[in-house]
């Protein structure tokens, strides 16, 4: 049945996104206003649309959707995400702006002596990151739009025609209006789900529903969630033992009779929706609980997960490129400090909406036959659908189309970032440098917006062809667990790379490159192994299975991408040329530069 309410709401935003963009516009002139947006960026406002910018649609249904399929597990994503800005504002908000580029890239080229090859290895990191990044955007609004609509248009299923639909309308506002545009829409984007998520937590504290409660209620017996399997496979094993006994103790007598149905006709290839005994990685004698760890991860995991999300927020280029549109380094550093406001509030709200859905759906599902269909004995069978099912509960109709709403401003801010990030890398990194140095500014806008057509299209294509994979399959909580593989490469492509340029001065263009390579790459194969692992692909007991193990790859991949940068930088020794007016840039305040200025325009004149 189609949601009136969330399909106003959600054409209100977009009617709100377009305008926005052609008042924007006229903000494009040049490549400064249309990758920058002339860096006249305010704190709050930039603070607003960094929000926009990493709240994205794993933030808002995947962080609830991890807390409600995996109990402690999931609440790690929330740690993770709220702690991520802490580095930021420590390390790198201020010096990356006050060396003042445009791009990562840019950064890399100038701190390494005009280095061409630094500035190519960052723009395919660039791309290899935005790739990871937009692929689960695109899982959240195909997603989004099945609960949603629950139907296709023009043939296409749910599903491709969310992902479509998402991706027309965000070419069209980004291409449209540049940086500034981009601007404004995330923070009005961010404003729209920052407001949702609040709603549905005040309404789940009217309504009495405590975190703590719900935690202690979750936990009364081992988690169990929805899986579907063969009747053969419900029958397997010994009487008291298989998964046909153990879901006629725990499913409501309504529910097991619809297994029972599937079972009576005698079919062993037969498919039946029950619910699964989760198992326990850390403690595998033991039964899995939701107030305690190692539903999805191993001991490594448990650190690598959180160590890849406080640390890859640091090298997300549609990030840290907002920081190129503040004015200066002091306005950088209040805009961290807002964002990290938001941040911990966000993902506080977050975890408790996870908790507390387990308490707050299964009742609801008999009274709401829409409900019925997505759930298993009250269960969700995709738990990626937590914030719009519990909007629906809380406030009706309106309820779920404000969460949709703010679902979609969560993907369209977000992958309106990426798609700039990635035309900035494309259009001025490359096209600009190396392709046409003395084009037009027409030109470049204009190949910056051929960028962003081309980025979009691509991010379509990995889309549409994540069900095809079955990664939906392979992992509960698929949105957060893609955004943590995005995080993942970012923290080990980028940030050892980041922080040895901006605080060890004797850091080489040759130890640099060699540490994003080593760390880039060997965060994308291990990812590669985990997906081959997961979706079975591989052998279990091969070679390949045993490199999967690591669900998240920066407990190797990071000190590896430092000790590479170490010991090349001492072998190679070759700095800059330049490296104390480098470091004058990075480090210096704005009345040291100017000093430092004025004593090379006196020693100019007499060294000739």
């Amino acid at each position: 049945m189609i949601n009136i309410w969330a399909i106003g709401m959600v054409i209100a935003l977009i009617v709100t996104t377009i305008i926005v963009s052609i008042m924007g516009k006229r903000a494009t002139a040049n490549t400064a206003d249309f990758y920058l947006a002339g860096r006249k960026v305010g704190f709050f406002t930039n603070a607003s649309a960094i929000c926009g910018d990493y709240f994205s649609a794993a933030s808002f249904l995947g962080v609830a959707a991890a807390v409600y399929a995996s109990g402690l597990d999931g609440a790690w994503f929330a740690a993770g995400f709220g702690a991520a800005f802490v580095p930021v504002v420590l390390f790198m908000a201020s010096p990356i702006r006050r060396f003042g580029e445009y791009t990562i890239p840019d950064f890399l080229f100038a701190r390494y002596g005009q280095s061409h090859r630094a500035r190519i290895i960052g723009v395919v990191m660039v791309q290899l990151i935005s790739i990871f990044y937009l692929a689960p955007q695109m899982v959240g609004a195909g997603t989004t739009w099945n609960v949603l609509v629950g139907q296709g248009l023009f043939g296409l299923s749910p599903y491709a025609t969310g992902v479509w639909v998402v991706v027309l309308i965000m070419t069209l506002y980004v291409a449209l209006g540049g940086m500034k545009g981009t601007t404004w829409n995330q923070l009005i984007q961010f404003w729209v789900l920052f407001t949702a998520m609040i709603l549905v937590v005040i309404m789940g504290i009217v309504n009495g529903v405590g975190y703590s409660d719900s935690v202690a209620k979750n936990s009364e017996k081992p988690l169990l969630n929805p899986g579907k399997v063969t009747v053969a496979k419900l029958m397997e094993g010994e009487p008291g033992k298989r998964l046909y006994d153990v879901n006629q103790k725990n499913m409501t007598p309504e529910a097991f009779a619809k297994v029972q149905a599937v079972v009576d006709k005698g079919d062993p290839t037969a498919e039946v929706n029950i619910l699964v005994p989760q198992k326990n990685k850390l403690h595998p004698e033991r039964a899995m609980m939701f107030n305690e760890p190692g539903h999805r991860y191993s001991a490594l995991d448990q650190f690598s997960m959180v160590l890849a999300l406080v640390l890859g927020t640091a090298g997300l280029p549609h990030v840290m490129n907002r920081y190129y549109t503040n004015p200066s380094g002091k306005s950088a550093r209040f805009t961290t400090v807002w964002v990290l406001g938001f941040v911990a509030l966000f993902y506080m709200m977050s975890q408790y909406v996870g908790a507390i859905a387990r308490q707050i759906i299964p009742p609801e599902v008999a009274k709401d036959p829409e409900l019925m269909k997505l759930t298993v004995d009250g269960l969700l069978l995709k738990a990626d659908q937590v914030m719009p099912v519990m909007g629906k509960i809380f406030a009706g109709e309106f309820g779920l189309g404000y969460v949709a709403a703010g679902a979609f401003a969560a993907m369209f801010s977000t992958i309106g970032g990426l798609l700039m990030a990635s035309a900035a890398s494309w259009g001025h990194d490359i096209y600009e440098n190396y392709v046409n140095p003395h084009a037009e500014e027409w030109k470049r806008v204009l190949v910056g917006k051929i960028a962003v057509v081309g980025m979009a299209t691509l991010s379509l294509l990995v889309g549409l062809g994540i069900p095809a994979a079955g990664l939906d399959k392979a992992y509960p909580a698929l949105i957060a667990m893609m955004v943590t593989w995005a995080f993942s490469v970012s923290a080990s492509a980028f940030v050892p790379t980041l922080l040895a340029s901006i605080w060890w001065k004797k850091t080489t263009e040759k130890g640099a490159l060699a540490g994003m390579f080593s760390g880039g790459f060997g965060a994308i194969f291990f990812i590669v192994m985990n997906i081959l692992k997961e979706t079975k692909a591989v052998a279990p007991d091969s070679f390949f299975a045993t490199l999967g193990t690591l669900t998240f790859p920066v407990l190797i991949t990071v000190p590896l991408s430092f000790a590479v940068i170490f010991i090349v930088s001492i072998t190679d020794k070759k700095l800059p040329a330049n490296v104390e007016q480098i470091w004058m840039r990075i480090h210096g305040t704005a009345a040291e530069r100017r000093e430092r200025r004025m004593q090379q325009m006196v020693l100019q004149p007499e060294q000739k």
